[in-house]
């Protein structure tokens, strides 16, 4: 489940950073800089680091599954959101009512 509080800023980390390396070898730093923080924020609580060497793969596999099945979320989020122009249709709409009037 991914974080209901997902910051905008934490997607556009994700789909920025965090997906270009999620493909490259891992070691303890990729492990410190990418995947722990990523799987934080798609969780949304602190997680912690694999123990060990040993463990790295299946973290890594899992949040990197984690990632592929929000990625539609993830993009949503990280797109700011446009204004509408629901305001200035009614401005244009009252004043060709007002004109009408004169």
């Amino acid at each position: 489940m991914l974080n209901e509080k997902l910051t905008q800023q934490e997607a556009t980390w994700l789909l920025e950073t965090f997906q270009p390396k999620r493909k490259q070898r891992i070691s303890g730093v990729t492990m410190d800089k990418y995947f722990v923080p990523a799987r934080a924020a798609m969780l949304g609580k602190q997680v912690d680091r694999p123990g060990c060497a040993c463990q790295f793969k299946s973290y890594v596999m899992m949040t990197n599954s984690m990632f592929d099945q929000h990625y539609e979320a993830i993009k949503t989020i990280s797109t700011p959101k446009k204004k509408t122009n629901a305001t200035k249709i009614k401005k244009v709409q009252n004043n060709k009512s007002v004109g009408k009037n004169k």
